[in-house]
């Protein structure tokens, strides 16, 4: 007998043994889904444990990154925490060279000195900082340079005028056409324009009043419900505009004590002019032919008798033990500086210059330091007008405007270089009326930063206004093998 012949299936998957009773009929659909889960769930777990190993790689990553920025700081603070910055070429640790063990990780510290800075007026140094997190490797470096106050068009101490209370607001009308900088409260009121940062220490960690919050004072519409608020704005009555960007609670920054002026004398007496009374001096000063003497600096004291002298032939400081009226054009690279009063009586400007400001190939530059006090004078050119090209510091007091609240409206005060001062002082007064101020006594205020203050400076300056910061030029990161 024949048997028949024998058809071999072939072999069903799991699935399908699973899918099947032992019938062959069809399960459940919700047998059917219950499988289907439990495949999906051996995924997850499979994918979930490749996950945990990605995140924690991550995670060790990222600590890294945070420590050895972290390292940077620490490094920035140290430099920050002395008074000159260091000198000479060799790498620096300032902790040593071992490894800095911090949590689960450990970090270097290695500060790395620019090869101009023997040259150049500004120190440069490269912080570099290396750490390492459960294996994970990260290195940051960070080119710094030092601060000085001529890098600011605006620096105040104070926002308030010396013996007053109150705030000084900006206005609607102004437009502050540079970096800023107060170690007080920015005051506004309206719509006023800061084309450039704008930083505040109030309320950061350098401000010894433990009362004080980061935080912007706006005038509210009102005299007397100001509002305080971290917030760039103050909407319906106070939307002011930030062209670049703001900073509250920023590092605090010493200003310079009266003192100090009297290193300006030592600098005047290794190469300069030192004198002591009052004297009227004039750049570029007029000489008998009626020729212009460009390049020169003159003065004349209470005995009478121009004295007039080549820039050139010093090192650009003249020192006053009194105080000083100052007037004229200026060519060349001049600091004058008195223990006592600077009163501007006429404009002070550079030859290349023009109605905007500094040329772009102009190298004149201007410093102005008083132990007292900077003003703009009530005399007969300043009655229509007055422009200044200069960084003026005021030691003890501040930049002003004499007789401000009083008498007819004088002009525009326009001013192309730096204000630095103790207490903000006042230039004017006037209505706002909509987006305008309409001056009623004193000047409007037209002021700009001379953006060559990058890279020169006053002579002298330097060495007399540090401010012990440093501003951040590149960050990189190198990757390690």
């Amino acid at each position: 007998m024949k048997l028949p012949a024998l058809h071999t299936a072939p072999p069903r998957s799991t699935i399908e043994r699973l899918l099947r009773n032992d019938r062959g009929t069809v399960l459940e659909p919700t047998v059917v889904i219950a499988v289907a889960m439990l495949i999906m769930i051996q995924a997850v777990f499979q994918f979930g444990a490749l996950d945990a190993g990605l995140v924690a790689h991550a995670t060790s990553r990222s600590q890294a990154l945070y420590l050895a920025e972290g390292g940077v700081t620490r490094g920035v603070g140290w430099l920050s925490s002395h008074e000159d910055p260091p000198e000479g070429y060799a790498a620096i640790h300032p902790y040593g060279e071992d490894p800095i063990p911090c949590a689960e990780g450990t970090y270097t510290i290695q500060i790395i000195p620019d090869p101009t800075n023997g040259v150049s007026w500004r120190h440069v140094y490269t912080v570099v900082s290396e750490s390492s997190v459960r294996g994970e490797r990260r290195r940051i470096e960070v080119d710094i340079q030092s601060e000085v106050f001529s890098d600011f068009l605006y620096f105040t101490d104070s926002e308030r005028m010396p013996g007053v209370g109150g705030p000084l607001w900006f206005c609607s009308a102004d437009v502050i056409d540079g970096p800023m900088f107060t170690n007080d409260q920015v005051s506004i009121f309206g719509d006023p324009t800061f084309k450039s940062i704008v930083q505040s220490a109030y309320g950061g960690p350098g401000d010894s009043n433990v009362t004080h919050n980061p935080a912007f004072l706006y005038y509210n519409g009102s005299t007397t419900n100001h509002v305080e608020s971290a917030e760039p704005h103050n909407a319906p009555h106070d939307n002011p505009t930030f062209e670049d960007n703001y900073s509250l609670a920023a590092p605090w920054i010493d200003y310079p004590a009266l003192p100090d002026v009297f290193e300006m004398k030592t600098l005047a007496r290794e190469g300069g002019v030192s004198l002591a009374g009052y004297y009227d001096i004039v750049l570029g000063r007029v000489d008998e032919t009626g020729a212009p003497m460009y390049g020169y600096v003159s003065y004349v004291g209470p005995a009478g008798g121009w004295v007039d002298i080549n820039i050139a032939d010093t090192n650009g400081v003249i020192f006053v033990n009194g105080g000083i009226t100052v007037q004229g054009v200026l060519e060349g690279q001049l600091t004058l500086a008195t223990n006592g009063q600077i009163e501007i009586v006429d404009d002070v400007v550079y030859r290349e210059s023009s109605e905007t400001g500094p040329l772009p190939h102009c190298s004149d530059v201007l410093g102005l330091i008083a132990g007292s006090d900077i003003v703009v004078g009530d005399t007969a050119p300043n009655q229509d007008d007055c422009v200044i090209h200069a960084t003026m510091v005021a030691l003890d007091n501040s930049f002003s405007v004499a007789n401000w609240n009083t008498g007819a409206p004088r002009g525009d005060l326009t001013v192309w270089g730096s204000i630095i001062q103790s207490f903000r002082g006042s230039v004017g007064t006037g209505v706002l009326v909509e987006d305008e101020i309409h001056v009623l006594t004193g000047f409007a205020k037209d002021y700009h930063y001379d953006w060559r203050l990058q890279d020169i400076y006053p002579p002298g300056f330097y060495r007399f206004l540090r401010t012990g910061q440093y501003s951040r030029l590149a960050w990189r990161e190198i990757l390690l093998s």
